[in-house]
């Protein structure tokens, strides 16, 4: 059996160290700041889809997106929580079942979350 763990919302709270890194984004880029609510509504979705979609042009978006990944990248650790009874819940299907993870997250940064949570 496989049971599949959903990273964000399930496991873990990366909202801050999202919204950080779009406003960290925003600045370096000069852009003007989104309401955190505009980009919370959109979490879930692939990053250029939310930059598209939060008005800024393609063929900017993936200098933002760029931008976005090496914040987060310093600050994921430290601005993500693990949430509560989400490691008993992990141990506890790790017993009987092979376990993944579904995000939109990439690998690199989903391993790094994990292993800093001690999943």
């Amino acid at each position: 059996m496989t049971i599949l763990f959903d990273l964000d919302g399930t496991l873990i709270d990366s909202t801050e160290a999202i919204l950080e890194s779009f406003h960290h984004s925003f600045d370096f880029h000069n852009h003007p700041h989104v309401s955190d609510e505009a980009i919370k509504a959109l979490i879930g979705h692939p990053l250029d889809v939310m930059y598209t979609e939060l008005g800024i042009e393609e063929a900017g978006v993936w200098e933002f997106v760029h931008t976005y990944k090496e914040h987060y990248r310093e600050i994921s650790t430290q601005k993500t929580v693990l949430l509560p009874k989400a490691r008993e819940a992990v141990e506890e299907a790790r017993k009987f079942a092979r376990l993944g993870i579904v995000t939109t997250k990439t690998g690199k940064f989903s391993r790094i979350l994990m292993e800093h949570f001690g999943l």
